[in-house]
């Protein structure tokens, strides 16, 4: 319907404050996966896609209005993945956990620091 069309397209009024690719976490199978991340400021939101398939359809989104990000050194079942270092953790208003990795450390504080501020300002 249309109405789904408008709150689609609210989600991706915000401007662009950061965008990259970090490995994720699945909530099902506990691999991790490149994803295309886009973070907005208003309304408060990171989409992420699968960075073979270009930015028409998000996989999934993160509202981070009132969430909490976190560096992270373990994370459940990562090093059976080969995951290690650079970790960071979205807590999201609602209780989801999303576990992510940075490419290097100053990588992992910038997407920290833009999330924290995203959080708190925007909607």
């Amino acid at each position: 319907s249309s109405d789904e069309d408008v709150v689609l397209k609210e989600e991706f009024r915000g401007a662009v404050i950061k965008q990259g690719c970090l490995l994720k976490q699945g909530h099902r199978r506990k691999n991790w996966k490149v994803r295309k991340f886009i973070l907005r400021d208003d309304p408060a939101y990171m989409h992420y896609y699968d960075p073979t398939k270009g930015e028409d359809e998000p996989l999934g989104a993160i509202h981070l209005r009132g969430s909490v990000v976190t560096a992270v050194e373990y994370v459940p079942d990562a090093k059976k993945y080969d995951v290690d270092g650079n970790l960071f953790e979205i807590i999201t208003s609602d209780e989801t956990h999303y576990f992510l990795q940075a490419a290097t450390s100053e990588e992992r504080k910038e997407w920290i620091q833009a999330i924290q501020i995203v959080s708190k300002t925007g909607k």
